[in-house]
């Protein structure tokens, strides 16, 4: 049988305790914490048993059981790297399992840390932080929901801490993998104005974008020098377009002969972003749908991107 390396390692890295110097970023909806003593020992893992070969039958025991030998009601754990770093390697197996069995480890680890409140926001501002906020490496919603909902339906929280979990995932939920994205008006350089669901092609690359943004800038170089996206968009099979959702006009205006013609390129200075059609998070945020506008990639790489259009 032919072994993910990719999924070895990140199963390596679920098994091992290393340092992390990073903290929690204290969020005002679950403001209580707790600071700790001493330094707490390292967290014991629950490893799989030898019998179970399979990377992603593994992968499923990881999740469902990593957190069997932890004790929820010792919250000096809570903002320490030993527990930064096992929640790392906690959701390091995420993209390696069934979506069942990751629901039913959240709910596990969740049900668990209900068992004192301030464990509980600890480890919501922990998934939060490595699959919501902009800078992660690991941001993915659809990891992301199950924490969302189990705090939207706890009976350890009141509404107001509520409101912000609430939010969160009704963006979760909006443009989600599988259904079909927002329809909505941008308009071009000549002052015409086009929908959305006026491109037919059978896939799209949406990216939102600032023209000045170095990091927009980077990922527009990537796509332009990509043989796959350059061949892609020749025959007929993709169409990029590329949205401002800001007000600098005079900015996008400048930067418009960077963009290549084959690409269309617009702006909404004001429905996108106000009434928040797409969660943008981070800049550049990328989309691929299909020919229905069905999202086959939410928030995306370039990488993923790529890949993709490779196989097809």
């Amino acid at each position: 049988m032919k072994v993910d390396l990719r999924l070895l390692a990140a199963l390596v890295v679920a098994l091992t305790v290393g340092g992390c110097t990073s903290g929690a970023k204290k969020n005002a909806e679950t403001a209580e914490t707790a600071a700790p003593a001493i330094a707490p020992k390292n967290i014991e893992r629950t490893i799989p048993p030898a019998v179970i070969t399979n990377p992603t039958e593994r992968a499923n025991f990881i999740v469902t059981h990593f957190w069997d030998k932890f004790d929820f009601r010792d919250t000096t754990y809570c903002n320490t790297p030993v527990m930064d770093q096992a929640f790392v390697d906690y959701l390091a197996a995420f993209p390696y399992t069934a979506p069942d069995k990751r629901e039913q480890g959240v709910k596990l680890l969740l049900d668990k840390a209900e068992m004192d409140v301030v464990m509980y926001n600890y480890c919501f501002r922990m998934a939060e932080k490595y699959l919501y906020e902009p800078n992660s490496p690991m941001r993915n919603d659809e990891f992301f929901i199950p924490f969302l909902d189990h705090v939207v339906n706890s009976k350890r929280l009141d509404d107001v801490h509520k409101i912000r979990p609430r939010h969160l995932l009704e963006l979760a939920y909006r443009n989600r993998i599988g259904t079909k994205a927002l329809d909505f008006t941008y308009i071009i350089a000549s002052g015409a104005k086009k929908r959305l669901y006026s491109l037919a092609s059978p896939y799209l690359l949406l990216m939102f974008y600032n023209p000045e943004c170095p990091e927009c800038h980077r990922t527009i170089e990537m796509l332009k020098s990509s043989p796959v996206v350059t061949d892609a968009i020749a025959s007929g099979k993709l169409k990029v377009l590329l949205v401002y959702p800001d007000e600098n006009l005079d900015a996008w205006k400048k930067h418009l002969s960077e963009i290549p013609s084959t690409w269309i390129n617009g702006y909404d200075t004001i429905t996108i972003k106000e009434n928040e059609l797409y969660d943008l998070k981070a800049i550049p945020t990328l989309y691929l749908l299909d020919k229905n506008k069905t999202v086959i990639f939410k928030d995306t790489s370039t990488g993923d991107i790529h890949d993709f259009l490779s196989k097809e």
